[in-house]
């Protein structure tokens, strides 16, 4: 996994624990399709982060850092939605339905998670500003 922009260790452990998880079910749902098409996920997976980090710089200076430390976790969701709507056939929609509801289930709680901790940070900063 290349190098994300995380704002301390904290986001860095929530972020690698969901895109672990999201890696992890995307390779079982591929397991079984074509060659080479968890190679392809790891791909769009790529350009989201690229997204990630260059929307970093944007954030900070514009103060979207609420909508930024979403952006993982929200963009994944979707990209794997549809990338499991072009694998799914007759023989794999169950694995498939399966699967997809783990990952909303775990984008739901991280997104909860980062939520909780966005609403710290704030708290630190409006603290150490007083």
């Amino acid at each position: 996994m290349e190098q994300l922009v995380y704002i301390n260790d904290e986001h860095k452990r929530i972020i690698e624990d969901y895109m672990t998880f999201v890696q992890k079910e995307v390779y079982e749902v591929t397991e079984t399709a074509k060659c080479g098409k968890f190679g392809d996920f790891q791909e769009l997976l790529h350009d989201i982060k690229q997204y990630h980090n260059d929307f970093f710089d944007i954030a900070i200076k514009e103060g979207g850092v609420g909508e930024w430390i979403f952006s993982i976790p929200n963009l994944c969701m979707f990209m794997v939605m549809g990338f499991f709507a072009g694998l799914k056939t007759e023989e794999n929609e169950d694995l498939i339905e399966s699967h997809a509801n783990d990952i909303h289930e775990m984008t739901m709680n991280t997104v909860a998670v980062l939520s909780d901790f966005l609403k710290d940070m704030e708290v630190i900063i409006n603290e150490s500003q007083c």
